[in-house]
């Protein structure tokens, strides 16, 4: 990252409502070692972000997940389940042609 400030943060400092604290809260609850351990969780949020096909979102899960010691075939391996999952589901979306087609 280049040390600017994330473009959900831009958008919580415009509504000035507590909102990045409360999002940065709930992050560090969420991502904090558990059952699974840190580096599983943000390799599922970047497999999760390549879904959802956010390129910002991609480069700032990548960087999160680099610094909390994935490697680059960790990386890639969590992407390619990320875009599997976003393939399923846009066949899953297709399949209602066929059961709204007339035959």
């Amino acid at each position: 990252m280049t040390g600017e400030t994330p473009r959900h943060f831009k958008f919580g400092e415009a509504l000035g409502t507590g909102i990045n604290s409360a999002f940065i809260n709930l992050r560090s609850e969420i991502m904090k070692n558990g059952a699974l351990s840190t580096k599983e969780k943000a390799l599922i949020a970047l497999a999760s972000v390549v879904a959802l096909q956010c390129d910002y979102c991609v480069e700032f899960h990548k960087e999160v997940a680099m610094s909390a010691g994935a490697t680059k075939e960790e990386m890639l391996e969590a992407a390619a389940v990320g875009g599997l999952v976003r393939l399923g589901s846009g066949f899953a979306s297709a399949s209602m042609i066929l059961e709204n087609a007339k035959k």
